[in-house]
């Protein structure tokens, strides 16, 4: 029987499975799919579920599916243990031999929690990370809507304080990630500024999918997969209408 540390390990693939469509995935990602023997997924009723519909499909039959739970502690030592011990479970099956893989929505280098996995895993493992299609980029793609031509700047932001209103001024575009946590803010921005282009849409490539071109949604409940782009008057207004459910 051959010692653990002559076997062969495995190796962790970080993929991007995108916003929601199943057909935004890459050939690359669902290749790597087909061959994964542990699937790991942020343990959150949205995420999890969300990213296993996506990503369902395309899994193979003898797959194991694992949901980690990651602290969201106002401690920072908190989080910290909690994302060694989660490297450590993935650390685990690496050593024997297994190929997993780690699901993430939109693209794993842009607020994914994937990245702090990436932080605590031992160096000796072999990991591939497999890019994803960003939130916004889905949305400007679905409405023929440029994020950006020639100089024109862009801004990503997950977060809304006292400096955001001048970063909004200072660039063409911004795109408002995670926007269900301050879309009040946000709304008493616009309200002085009223000659912005505002879009919304939640859960895009989804068959709840929404688009919303009035400020006036961000009074209500914003729905946790919302992203917002907000641009200049100067830059065209999307092709397609706004859109609710019943």
């Amino acid at each position: 029987m051959s010692d653990t540390s002559t076997q062969a390990k495995g190796q962790l693939f970080g993929i991007g499975i995108g916003p929601g469509d199943p057909d935004l995935l890459t050939v690359k990602a669902v290749k790597v799919l087909l061959k994964a023997d542990v699937i790991y997924v942020p343990k959150s009723k949205e995420q999890a579920s969300t990213a296993l519909d996506i990503v369902r499909q395309y899994l193979p039959d003898h797959v194991v599916i694992e949901q980690l739970e990651f602290s969201m502690s106002r401690d920072l030592n908190t989080r910290i243990s909690s994302r060694k011990h989660n490297a450590q479970l993935i650390s685990n099956e690496l050593d024997a031999g297994k190929n997993c893989v780690f699901v993430t929505l939109g693209d794993p280098m842009l607020y994914s929690t994937y990245s702090y996995v990436l932080e605590y895993l031992d160096e000796r493992h072999k990991v591939e990370t497999i890019p994803g299609i960003y939130s916004f980029s889905a949305i400007s793609s679905l409405l023929s809507l440029p994020l950006c031509k020639g100089d024109d700047k862009l801004a990503v932001i997950c977060s809304f304080d006292e400096q955001t209103p001048q970063l909004i001024e200072s660039v063409d575009t911004v795109v408002f990630m995670k926007v269900s946590a301050y879309h009040k803010q946000l709304s008493a921005f616009l309200q002085t500024h009223p000659t912005y282009q505002f879009v919304m849409i939640s859960d895009v490539g989804k068959s709840n999918q929404t688009i919303h071109h009035s400020i006036g949604v961000l009074e209500g409940e914003v729905p946790y997969f919302s992203t917002v782009i907000l641009q200049k008057e100067k830059i065209l207004k999307p092709l397609i209408k706004e859109t609710c459910l019943a």
